[in-house]
């Protein structure tokens, strides 16, 4: 929770320097209908184990409204974790690698001649887990190696996910995002509630 806390509050502070630097420029976004938007970004999450690093790309197209629908592509670098077993007699070390593939759609809550444009955001995709490593016999059997390989296992999974964040137009097609969203795996191995947070950079085609 402490790291929770400390995530979020450097969020806020990230947001609140986009709001200075966007006040410091004199030029109104573009949200014409229309445009399509590309955005790169990094970030973590926190749910599975601990916190991890993430990066990903997102594209996005705008419609009336204020409504954007949009596809993600994020990679979760192999994530190490250790689990013993129920009578701590083996001990699994492995990784996990996560990717996340899903769509949904961006409902902006701001009119378009505000620089800094909040949005909530609902979406649909999969979750697919990648999990190599091998198990250490604390007592071995006669006959038995210390450290045994075990197969790679795999998953693709359904999930849905909601949240929210802030664009802050630098200029009328370039700006910078940043997001607060919580996963749901539907299935699979992660079934808990998942928070991903990313911050980035994107650019509009079509803009002023």
């Amino acid at each position: 929770m402490r790291k929770l806390t400390i995530y979020l509050a450097s969020l806020i502070c990230v947001f609140a320097g986009f709001r200075s630097s966007a006040h410091a420029q004199g030029k109104t976004p573009d949200l014409r209908p229309g445009n399509f938007e590309l955005g790169l970004y990094g970030g973590a999450s926190y749910g599975v184990d601990a916190f991890h690093g993430m990066g990903g790309v997102n594209l996005s197209y705008s419609l009336p409204k204020l409504l954007l629908p949009y596809v993600e592509f994020s990679y979760f670098p192999g994530i190490p974790r250790q689990e013993d077993n129920a009578d701590h007699t083996d001990t699994f070390h492995g990784s996990d690698r996560l990717i996340d593939f899903h769509g949904g759609v961006h409902i902006r809550l701001a009119p378009s001649e505000s620089r800094i444009v909040p949005y909530g955001v609902v979406g649909f995709g999969v979750l697919q887990s990648r999990i190599t490593g091998y198990t250490h016999h604390n007592q071995p059997l006669p006959g038995q190696p210390v450290d045994e390989t075990q197969p790679t296992t795999t998953g693709t999974d359904p999930a849905v996910n909601f949240g929210g964040g802030v664009r802050v137009y630098q200029t009328s097609a370039f700006g910078y995002r940043a997001e607060v969203k919580v996963y749901r795996p539907l299935s699979g191995r992660f079934t808990g509630v998942v928070p991903k947070f990313e911050g980035g950079i994107f650019f509009q085609f079509g803009g002023r």
